[in-house]
């Protein structure tokens, strides 16, 4: 597969022999060849945006070019690819996600607009790969197989099944089909899940994996199923299996989770990483603001005991040869000239990186003056018109009971990273609702469908953090229909209405009803603000929130709250599910 546009051969042949001249000529560098692991010194020439000569000092031939580039002896190695992310995420668009990662050396990434297209199906989609041509970025996408996540445990925006995979995959810039979530469904060969990967597999497109804790014989009917790939692995018991069964791992550290230090242990226990790649998943603006992009992960990984040398080829030939890219990865003759020059292998940010052999970026500042493009109107995608009043998030008791307490399913923490599962309290019971009031270590959570659906779900959890106030959200994967936690259900109203009202985002409300929002008014995932902007509006919400809790709650919380399959009981708008069993737990437990 071809990352860039078809390449005038017989031009390049005679930029290659010196019969015309070239476009530029990057001179003074040592390169880091990523084929042989070698550091030396040499010069590159491009044409058409493509390599056409790396010439060691033993070529005597001066360069026919038209400019000259010094790169100052430092390392020059191709561009960073990050094989897996999701813009949405980032909460930026995909042409201002572009301006603010170049300048970290990334110059690939391919996405899952799955976030978008839970909101508004395939009109979503076709704006992120729209929005994204405005980008000098390579952007590359995945067909959302997940949409929703799962087949009866919630209602999404919209509903996907082989029909929408098949038109997504024809289209221009879709290589392969998105992270297969409902693992359960393709371990057990279900109609949908089956039919879904069936298109990628009859078109012999990628088809990328998500299986947490998945092992043994379900872990080998999941591969012959089609995934090829997974970055939700977490233990280093996990990852080692999945490799040795011949599956790529993608190395991630995103804004949810960072499991790098199990994860490094595995890696440096096997002497072949061809089979292990980069991503970050889901990180939001500021973090890339403050930390980088893939540059940010190699630095994580290198205090994670990796070597930084490895870690840039998993970042570049790696992941290219995972998606079967031909003409990126590398530097050599016939590739696209993406690079970047460092001066260290140690993720810090590149001082010049190019893209197609133009220089777009220098000493961290992206240099080009492409306008941003303004953006066609889209539609609130926020309805929750369910919600009238703050008497719609009190916990009623079921119609009848008389009770003085009630059995209630309490969601409580697990020993595993983000997972929860269930745990009987009884509560007391005041005018007919849950009384939580005695005991600071429970919230509300609210799941409220936004979409037109009349569904929402109240749940008790125990020890997430929030000590008062309330923290309402639209980013709530993967359906994004919005959680609110809260203990007093005017706070949650008040946060409920102003975000209607913005047409989404993540809202903090003080027990005084003092609000901050980070506005996301595309899908309500997205704001049209660039990165140092919008990073901002995070920090002032993250401030607020860090005065309401007890320092372990971030802006993105909420936001896997809701997603149906993971290995955890999660919070829908159609009730409480268990991931494992993919079912649903009760509420109220009867006696």
């Amino acid at each position: 597969m071809k990352a860039g546009k078809r390449k005038n051969i017989e031009k390049l042949k005679k930029a290659a022999l010196g019969m015309i001249t070239c476009d530029l000529t990057i001179t003074n560098v040592n390169l880091f060849n990523v084929i042989t692991d070698e550091i030396y010194p040499c010069e590159v020439d491009i044409c058409d945006g493509y390599i056409v000569n790396v010439r060691s000092f033993s070529n005597t031939r001066k360069a026919n070019t038209k400019k000259y580039y010094d790169g100052r002896g430092r390392y020059l190695l191709p561009g960073l690819i990050d094989c897996h992310v999701h813009v949405e995420s980032t909460m930026m668009t995909p042409e201002n996600l572009s301006r603010a990662i170049v300048p970290y050396g990334t110059t690939t990434i391919i996405t899952d607009p799955h976030e978008i297209a839970n909101v508004m199906g395939i009109e979503g989609v076709k704006y992120m790969i729209d929005n994204s041509k405005n980008s000098k970025l390579r952007q590359f996408v995945l067909a959302p197989s997940c949409v929703a996540a799962t087949e009866n445990l919630e209602k999404a925006g919209a509903f996907f099944t082989s029909k929408e995979i098949e038109e997504m995959l024809q289209m221009d810039g879709v290589i392969g089909l998105a992270e297969v979530m409902d693992y359960i469904g393709v371990i057990n060969h279900s109609k949908r899940m089956s039919s879904i990967v069936d298109q990628a597999i009859n078109k012999e497109k990628y088809i990328q994996g998500h299986c947490p804790f998945v092992s043994g014989d379900n872990l080998a009917a999941y591969l012959i199923g089609g995934p090829v790939s997974c970055h939700e692995s977490s233990t280093r018991d996990e990852v080692l299996e999945k490799i040795r069964n011949g599956m790529h791992i993608n190395l991630r550290s995103s804004s949810l989770d960072d499991s790098s230090i199990n994860i490094a242990q595995a890696i440096n226990q096997i002497n072949d990483h061809q089979f292990v790649s980069i991503c970050t998943d889901d990180i939001h603006a500021k973090d890339i603001l403050t930390d980088g992009h893939i540059n940010g992960v190699i630095k994580r990984y290198i205090k994670s005991g990796l070597k930084g040398r490895d870690l840039y080829k998993m970042a570049t030939i790696n992941a290219a040869r995972e998606y079967g890219f031909s003409d990126i990865g590398i530097i050599a003759p016939g590739y696209l000239a993406d690079m970047q020059l460092i001066n260290d292998f140690d993720g810090s940010c590149p001082e010049a990186v190019f893209i197609s052999g133009q220089l777009v970026a220098e000493k961290g500042k992206y240099l080009l003056s492409d306008e941003k493009v303004s953006q066609y109107q889209l539609r609130n995608t926020v309805c929750v018109d369910q919600i009238k009043s703050e008497d719609d998030f009190l916990m009623r008791v079921p119609d009848g009971y008389n009770k003085d307490a009630i059995s209630v399913n309490v969601v409580v923490k697990t020993s595993d990273r983000l997972w929860r599962t269930v745990e009987k309290m009884d509560l007391p019971v005041k005018n007919g609702c849950v009384d939580i009031s005695g005991d600071p270590s429970l919230i509300y959570v609210c799941n409220c469908n936004r979409y037109g659906y009349n569904n929402k779900t109240i749940a008790i959890y125990k020890d997430f953090g929030l000590n008062s106030g309330a923290l309402a959200s639209t980013v709530a994967h993967d359906s994004h229909n919005m959680n609110i936690c809260y203990h007093n259900p005017k706070q949650a109203f008040l946060a409920c209405e102003k975000l209607k009202q913005c047409g989404g985002g993540v809202c903090v409300v003080d027990d005084e009803g003092s609000c901050d929002i980070i506005k996301l008014p595309i899908a309500g995932l997205m704001s049209e603000l660039d990165c140092k902007s919008i990073s901002q509006e995070i920090e002032k919400v993250q401030q607020k929130l860090s005065k309401l809790t007890d320092g372990s709650v971030h802006v993105l919380s909420t936001a896997v709250m809701s997603l149906t399959v993971l290995p955890s009981v999660v919070i829908s708008d159609m009730g409480l599910v268990d991931g494992n069993k993919q079912a649903f737990v009760d509420i109220f437990v009867n006696d």
